[in-house]
C-alpha cells in the first residue's frame, strides 16, 4: 500500500539523497542524510511514516495552565529555596 503523496512533499528528493549516500559508500556527502538512522531501525515504511507525521499540520496548542496567586513575599521565598538547594554544594566548590 502506497502512502498518499501530499503536494509539496519531497519524497523523491529525500529518498534519492539516502540512496546516493548508500550507493556512494558515504564518500559523496559530508554528513549522513536526514533519516538514515530511521531507515536502518524502522525500514522504508517507518521512514515514510515519520515524514508524513513531520509534514502534518501542527495540532492545536495546549491551553496555558492557570496562574496561581502571587504572594507579597515571593522574592524572599524564592531566595530561601535557591539558597537551600545551593548551600550543600558550596563546601565542595570552595575547597
Amino acid at each position: 500500500m502506497k502512502p498518499p503523496v501530499q503536494p509539496g512533499t519531497p519524497w523523491t528528493e529525500h529518498y534519492e539523497t539516502l540512496r546516493q549516500h548508500v550507493l556512494a559508500g558515504r564518500a559523496q556527502l559530508a554528513a549522513e542524510p536526514l533519516g538514515l538512522g530511521l531507515v536502518c531501525r524502522r525500514g522504508l515504511a517507518g521512514w515514510m511514516g515519520a515524514w508524513r507525521q513531520a509534514s502534518a499540520p501542527p495540532a492545536e496548542p495546549l491551553p496555558l495552565p492557570a496562574r496561581g496567586p502571587v504572594t507579597a513575599g515571593w522574592h524572599r521565598e524564592l531566595t530561601l529555596l535557591l539558597a537551600q538547594m545551593t548551600a550543600p554544594h558550596l563546601p565542595s566548590l570552595l575547597s
